[in-house]
């Protein structure tokens, strides 16, 4: 792979984190109400261990969105002279 190839799992990283961050936030507004302050503290847990979590899975998905634009490359048997 190029230099820089996995900064689109990064990405795919970065989004879906906030992505999820934002779910559960109105979730727990909307449905359990509750203190700002102890929403920011779970928000704050969550941003730091999901990450983690969705790492390898991001890879995976970043390496599948690969696959469908480029496919695998081919080679072709060089034939001597």
């Amino acid at each position: 792979r190029e230099e820089g190839f996995f900064v689109g799992a990064i990405l795919a990283n970065v989004i879906t984190t906030e992505f999820v961050i934002l779910v559960i936030c109105f979730i727990w507004l909307m449905l359990l109400g509750g203190h700002y302050e102890s929403i920011l503290v779970g928000l704050f847990i969550v941003a730091l261990m999901f990450p983690v979590a969705f790492y390898h899975h991001s890879w995976s998905l970043w390496l599948g969105f690969d696959y469908l634009v480029e496919g695998l490359p081919r080679y072709e048997k060089k034939t001597p002279k």
